[in-house]
């Protein structure tokens, strides 16, 4: 099986234990769990989504009983072949010389770590332990001066045949050679041709050219391999690796799995050349994008890492990815969506707590199942109280960012107890923060706003005024005890118990309250406001007329 996939919706189980029972199967209770990164841009959300997957994975062998080690592989020799955006401006000229060298060769343009490799590398590393994500790092450029991948290299030139044969026939098109060589007097990595090679006293000499066309220097050279830095290109690499750190899983985008991919090319080279029975377990899972737009850290594409725990808790980007299905893609919006993830966490979490009845069992197991691997805190005796993050949001613009205002609202409506528990309060506080910091630096437009406190008589008179007074009497109508929601609906069925389109309420509440054409969720803006002072900003508004 080169993939698991979870073809219904309402599987039984999990794709973390479906996988975790496949590898344990395969491999018995000895498991190694790899992902990888090349760190050549910000760690960003989406390739985040690989090490996130493995760590549910790892989670779930370890649940089972197996003895789990989880590895990342940090490829700090991979060629730098661009210069990011956000390093364009200032330090484009400083780094332009530097393409096509290896990345923990290019000096940090910032000048606070050793190379450009450790600048990104570090900051990974930082933010991981947030989200609770362990594993071991282990860097490519130490695996090459330890010369471990020595006997690869010789292993694939006595059988480049056969290695030529297997890469035509799955990728459709013969490898020229299998090794990046740096030049050693340009230091350019990308840049060289092999043009022959011999095998003497057990190394490996090469002759070399070092194109002019990829920024090379146009030097003719003959060296030992391993005189100079040096790797296995990526495929190739990737077989070599697994192996020899006894990997077991890993997981990587669904693009590998293509037919002709990095998939086939590896598992073919651990069957055919180094004639293994047993081949890991290589699955896919989906992109997450932004947008609609894969992400890149190299260009500068995409949300660092660093940024998420700022606007989310980090357990909740974790569900997020868990409740999917393994192979299924999803778009972020992040100035759009964030409340919504959030609620999806604060359902599971009542699901979890027993708070929520829920119909479907299978449906049921899967979202508690995603909720329990994404915990990274104990497990409370009670359900924390949690407020919604939307309704948050609107009650901070309301209360103009006045927190104290924002807290005795809150506590007046009953979203928060007023014996509230310090634990349950720290949530609160940490809640409040993120959300001001999204609504400061990522919500959208349409989402921001201010209360229009003496209504714009220009505004008011485009509407209605038989629309505005049965507006009025709807929301004198609504039920003290609704909420949000419950609020949007009363006033979707007064509109159509008075033949209304119920847009018009909706656009008559935006228009005078906010003075714009749309907003929050109706029933969200009129809870956070207060019944109250909704009538009196409606009928001040009817004196317009």
């Amino acid at each position: 099986m080169n993939h698991i996939e979870e073809n219904d919706e309402y599987a039984f189980k999990h794709w973390a234990t479906v996988v975790s029972e496949e590898a344990v199967e395969r491999f018995g209770n000895k498991q190694v769990v790899a992902t990888g990164w090349a760190p050549s841009g910000h760690y960003h959300i989406g390739n985040f989504k690989e090490a996130v997957t493995c760590r549910a994975i790892q989670r779930e062998l370890i649940n089972l009983g197996a003895d789990s080690q989880y590895i990342l592989n940090i490829d700090d020799l991979d060629p730098f072949d661009k210069i990011p955006a956000f390093f364009k401006k200032d330090h484009g000229k400083m780094l332009s010389p530097y393409l096509g060298h290896a990345i923990n060769e290019v000096p940090d343009p910032l000048g606070c770590h050793d190379s450009y490799a450790d600048h990104f590398i570090t900051d990974a590393l930082a933010i991981m332990n947030d989200f609770d994500v362990n594993p071991e790092p282990i860097h490519t450029s130490k695996l090459y001066f330890d010369r471990i991948y020595d006997k690869y290299a010789k292993l694939f030139l006595e059988k480049k045949e056969e290695m030529f044969e297997i890469t035509e026939r799955i990728t459709g098109s013969k490898m020229e050679d299998f090794f990046l060589i740096q030049c050693p007097k340009c230091k350019n990595l990308a840049a060289p041709k092999i043009v022959n090679y011999e095998f003497i006293d057990n190394k490996i000499k090469v002759n070399l050219l070092c194109h002019r066309e990829k920024r090379g220097c146009g030097q003719e050279s003959s060296i030992i391999l391993g005189d100079t830095l040096w790797k296995i290109k990526w495929r190739l690499d990737w077989a070599a690796r697994q192996d020899f750190l006894g990997v077991t899983v890993e997981s990587s985008g669904k693009d590998h799995g293509v037919a002709g991919g990095s998939i086939d090319t590896s598992l073919a080279i651990h069957k055919n050349i180094f004639e293994k029975e047993k081949l890991p377990l290589l699955i896919q899972h989906g992109f997450l994008t932004f947008g609609g737009k894969k992400l890149s850290g190299s260009s500068g594409s995409g949300m660092p890492v660093s940024e998420f725990p700022k606007i989310l808790e980090p357990e909740i980007f974790l569900y997020k990815i868990y409740r999917h299905n393994l192979r299924t893609d999803f778009d972020f919006r992040v100035d759009f969506d964030v409340p919504s993830i959030a609620s999806e966490y604060d359902n599971a979490e009542e699901i979890f707590y027993d708070e929520v009845e829920i119909e479907h069992q299978k449906t049921r197991e899967k979202t508690v199942k995603a909720y329990e691997l994404a915990k990274i805190h104990q497990k409370t005796p009670t359900k924390p109280v949690k407020v919604d993050y939307g309704h948050l949001v609107t009650v901070m613009q309301v209360c103009l960012f006045d927190k104290e205002q924002v807290i005795q609202k809150l506590t007046k409506g009953g979203t928060l107890p007023k014996d509230i528990s310090s634990h349950d309060m720290n949530l609160f506080n940490d809640r409040y923060e993120k959300a001001k910091y999204w609504i400061e630096n990522y919500a959208n437009e349409n989402l921001i706003f201010k209360i229009v406190e003496n209504p714009r008589c220009d505004d008011v008179k485009i509407i209605e005024k038989d629309i505005l007074e049965q507006l009025l009497s709807a929301v004198k109508e609504i039920p003290e005890s609704h909420q949000g929601d419950d609020i949007t609906q009363d006033l979707y069925n007064s509109a159509k118990e008075a033949n209304l389109k119920p847009t018009l309420f909706f656009r008559a509440i935006y228009k005078i309250i906010l003075g714009r054409k749309s907003g929050p969720r109706a029933g969200t803006l009129i809870d956070a406001l207060g019944r109250d002072e909704v009538i009196r900003i409606l009928e001040k508004a009817l004196d317009c007329y």
